[in-house]
């Protein structure tokens, strides 16, 4: 597991041509560019502001900027989940022909999308100034809060990445099952508001809502989160790497008998 990580140094130009590569396919010939990524978010957050700030009675500029908290992290994990989990279906004719450590694919695809979270918060961060003053020291934390985010999601991709070499249609069950992840997320909600019932307790089961807390504390009550909360989620971070590296390695060398 370790020999893993210590190509990836070694790797370095070849995985920020990749990353070049990932951005530049991405939005090439189009008019709008990366204007495309901020679209999706800031519809859909839109949207949602509109539609769940009534359904809910709350004041939509506060409601707005909870969403904002609730989108990035949640964007940020989804995407990263759907596009690296096929990093090594799409690049099968270049490992075919090439022999160089796997991992680079699924790392500089992740890497690539955690960029565009980065920019989409700070675009829609500029747009939510607008709206509603969120200047605290507490954000000064939000860069931690990417990282252990990423680390987290990049554990999970991993083991993603291998089992859709060896079931493709598992790149689609990806997309539908987080589609209904989403909704067992506090994205749209709070816990706190389905009362203490079997949902609720299931719901607080959601690791993913620890790395919700970390974007949100900063953002929505202006605070750092608490050093358990931070503990935790470092804990879950470093344990989904530790396991995605683990079974990655394992079965590395096995994947050019399955492409």
């Amino acid at each position: 597991m370790y020999n893993t990580i210590q190509v990836i140094p070694k790797y370095q130009f070849l995985i920020r041509l990749l990353i070049r590569q990932q951005l530049v396919l991405r939005y090439r010939r189009t008019f709008f560019g990366y204007l495309w990524t901020l679209m999706n978010p800031l519809l859909t957050m839109g949207a949602s502001t509109i539609i769940f700030g009534t359904l809910f009675k709350a004041d939509i500029k506060t409601f707005a900027v909870y969403l904002f908290a609730g989108f990035i992290p949640w964007n940020c994990f989804n995407n990263i989940l759907i596009q690296t989990s096929n990093s090594l279906v799409v690049n099968e004719g270049l490992m075919k022909k090439i022999a160089f450590p796997k991992i680079i694919f699924p790392v500089a695809v992740s890497i690539s999308v955690l960029i565009d979270s980065i920019l989409s918060f700070i675009a829609l961060f500029i747009l939510m100034l607008l709206i509603q003053p969120i200047f605290s020291w507490a954000l000064v934390f939000i860069p931690a809060a990417f990282l252990m985010i990423y680390i987290f999601s990049l554990g999970i991709a991993l083991i993603l990445s291998i089992l859709t070499v060896y079931f493709r249609d598992l790149q689609y069950v990806i997309t539908i099952l987080l589609q209904v992840f989403f909704f067992l997320t506090p994205v749209l909600y709070k816990i706190d508001s389905l009362g203490n019932g079997l949902v609720a307790k299931i719901m607080s089961l959601n690791p993913l809502s620890i790395f919700i807390d970390l974007m949100r504390m900063p953002i929505v009550d202006h605070v750092f989160p608490p050093p358990s909360t931070i503990a935790f989620a470092l804990l879950l971070s470093i344990s989904s790497l530790v396991f995605g590296l683990y079974i990655f390695k394992k079965y590395e060398k096995k994947l050019i008998y399955r492409l």
